[in-house]
């Protein structure tokens, strides 16, 4: 049976993109950077290899990446308690485009930041096992 593994991102810088994610918002780093000549470097930031996300720096000439009209974000879970989980970002200077509020079921808290690439970070509470 398939199973999710990664979503590929390509970033405009991976040192900027590396403390990104495992600095301020606390993933790890799983592997790399590696360098491919003349293709791309690489690496991976997640909590393990169930589910990560791969970061792309390629290395042929072109402008810096925008946003696609057809990528909406990236969504990671926290752990704890998400209003210090935010503040505590935002103290680290990463831009909150959206601050905490309730899911539209009211089920679980959600904000948004932004990574340096321009690309929307969904933060949500873990959700709650049903009684």
């Amino acid at each position: 049976m398939p199973r999710y593994l990664h979503t590929s991102i390509f970033v405009n810088d991976m040192s900027e993109s590396i403390a990104f994610y495992t600095q301020k918002l606390g993933l790890t780093l799983l592997d790399g950077p590696h360098h491919y000549p003349g293709n791309a470097d690489m690496a991976f930031v997640g909590n393990d290899w169930n589910a990560y996300i791969e970061l792309v720096y390629d290395l042929e000439e072109h402008p810096p990446y925008q946003l696609g009209n057809r990528y909406e974000h990236l969504a990671l879970e926290a752990d704890g308690e998400l209003e210090p989980y935010v503040a505590s970002l935002r103290a680290k200077g990463v831009k909150v485009l959206k601050d905490v509020y309730r899911s539209p079921g009211g089920t679980r808290a959600i904000a948004f930041v932004e990574d340096p690439n321009g690309i929307p970070v969904e933060l949500l509470e873990r959700r709650q096992r049903p009684s």
